[in-house]
């Protein structure tokens, strides 16, 4: 049977090489959000011929493995994944599948895989130019909200989180838990992540900056670059200033960017209404769909 080992900050970057490879725009495979979430998954990985292999646990699928990604062999690490499960007793299923490898899923196991889909789970994706810009009138709202903060705000400015500026943006937070109702299991994880991603971002190589308006901080977000992909793990703003979080979306957009830089993944709404309002209002060019993709007994 395979060994797994829980992904901690100490093992956490030997997953990178993995990671910053595979060719998908989800969320799911970059180290950040794989480092974030660990706790809540119960992740844990191990290296089957240079391919990495996870395991997650989501709420109401049970344990299942994550698609292989690497350069190494894929049908090795996937025989090595059948047998596993055989061995240990555990069900053949696969986790959050981008679309990319659902066909490549399906064409292995052919009518023994069953697949379904969660809206729930789905990551919206922007133009990168979209968000830094809030260009014509489809942005018209975002674009007079950001003219507000900037008005209401001559001082502000975006500060990048370094070993020097990292404690305040860590107490942004635990004084943004105390202000923000976290009304939902969910939420209250995710701002506990959230914590612990920031504090380790700068060991895991993540971007993070947050809005400084005359010594006060008002908004913060985390996230990183794969591909041509910028990546968007924490993003938070304090209500009270309008039109922060059109600035951090913009702001942080342009400072994180790179030269590369297509589009701009801000990650699932996990099926909170007011979540997928906002995210919908900032007008996706699409939504990226994750599979979970049983495979039956022949």
């Amino acid at each position: 049977m395979l060994e797994f080992s829980k992904i901690t900050i100490q093992n956490a970057l030997t997953l990178k090489p993995y990671l910053d490879v595979q060719p998908f725009r989800s969320c799911d495979y970059t180290l950040g959000a794989v480092f974030q979430w660990r706790a809540y998954f119960r992740s844990a990985f191990t290296i089957v011929s240079g391919m990495l292999v996870m395991l997650a646990t989501y709420p109401g699928e049970g344990t299942c493995f994550v698609y292989p990604v690497g350069n190494g062999d894929l049908n090795a690490a996937l025989d090595a994944i059948e047998a596993h499960a055989k061995e240990s007793g555990m069900p053949l299923r696969f986790c959050a599948v981008p679309k990319e490898a659902l066909s490549q899923l399906c064409e292995r196991y052919g009518s023994r895989a069953v697949v379904s889909t969660h809206r729930d789970w789905a990551d919206y994706v922007y133009n990168a130019c979209d968000l830094m810009d809030f260009p014509g009138k489809k942005y018209h709202t975002q674009r007079n909200h950001l003219n507000r903060f900037c008005k209401d705000n001559p001082s502000a400015v975006f500060v990048p989180v370094t070993e020097e500026t990292l404690p305040a943006a860590l107490a942004f937070l635990d004084e943004y838990e105390q202000h923000a109702p976290l009304d939902k299991v969910i939420e209250a994880e995710e701002m506990k992540r959230a914590k612990e991603l920031l504090a380790d971002s700068l060991v895991l190589g993540q971007k993070a900056g947050y809005i400084d308006v005359a010594g006060t901080i008002v908004a913060l977000s985390v996230g990183e670059v794969v591909g041509d992909t910028l990546h968007c793990h924490v993003e938070k703003a304090r209500v009270d200033y309008a039109g922060s979080y059109q600035a951090i979306v913009s702001w942080f957009a342009k400072y994180a960017v790179e030269k590369d830089t297509l589009y701009i993944n801000r990650e699932d709404d996990s099926g909170e209404e007011n979540l997928r309002y906002s995210k919908l209002a900032y007008r996706p060019i699409c939504m990226i769909d994750k599979y979970w993709v049983t495979i039956s007994e022949s």
